[in-house]
């Protein structure tokens, strides 16, 4: 691939600017996974709480069902006491009726009324045995729902605990980074920082050596020869392919 001189004086405190720079980094990518620790919450929380908002839904759907069920037996049951008095009604007519042809159209009337009666009873009892069966299922879906829930506020405390934890952690590692970029140049730092936003975490990469060439630690690609020159004298480069800054490591 060719030389690859040495840093040269004016270089090596960008040399010591970068290395501190990859240090930084690695501060970020471990406040990176702490943060992510946070936010991810453990199997056992996250198979608990898909119970209970599955039971949850589950209990909605049978009580929109309960509400619906109720509604039809109580248009029923209004329909049925409605008739019942239209009945007694033409029953102290009937006796009244003067005639022959009136008795016979009462009875009709009668005849008719009861046949309908005994049609929204007919109607209503399975819509009396399907409440019974959702009252059941109601009470045991509730049952598994009260033996769940005091497990799944353990399980939130316990996870509440552990992000609180973790949250005074991060802080601890945010005061040590705040201190670790006092030593990087502002320019230096603001890139870095440009670049980790869009590279999913990491600004700056090493260059290591691979038999003659020299390749991006971050990419994995080949580094031209006076990219590498530069990386190792310490210029403030970046890898052409990925585009993030390079250090040329140590030793």
């Amino acid at each position: 691939m060719g030389n690859v001189n040495g840093a040269d004086a004016p270089h090596r405190g960008q040399l010591e600017a970068l290395k501190a720079l990859y240090d930084l980094q690695e501060k970020d990518l471990e406040i990176d996974r702490l943060q992510k620790e946070a936010e991810t919450l453990p199997e056992d929380l996250v198979s608990v709480k898909a119970q209970v908002e599955a039971l949850e839904d589950r209990l909605a759907d049978l009580l929109e069902r309960q509400a619906e069920l109720r509604k039809e037996y109580h248009r029923h049951s209004l329909d049925i006491e409605d008739l019942t008095a239209k009945e007694k009604q033409a029953e102290a007519e009937q006796r009244q009726a003067q005639s022959a042809r009136e008795q016979t159209q009462y009875e009709n009337r009668i005849q008719q009324i009861k046949d309908r009666i005994k049609e929204l009873l007919e109607l209503s009892t399975p819509i009396m045995e399907a409440m019974e069966n959702l009252e059941n299922e109601i009470q045991e879906v509730e049952a598994q729902l009260a033996a769940l829930k005091p497990r799944l506020e353990e399980l939130l405390e316990a996870n509440r605990v552990r992000v609180e934890a973790l949250k005074a952690e991060i802080a601890v590692r945010l005061e040590e980074r705040s201190l670790m970029a006092q030593a990087i140049p502002a320019p230096v730092l603001k890139e870095y920082e440009a670049i980790r936003r869009a590279r999913k975490g990491t600004g700056i990469a090493r260059m290591h050596r691979q038999g003659q060439v020299f390749r991006c630690e971050g990419c994995n690609v080949v580094l031209p020869t006076h990219v590498a020159q530069k990386v190792v004298q310490g210029q403030l480069v970046r890898c052409p392919s990925c585009g993030r800054l390079l250090w040329k490591g140590e030793g």
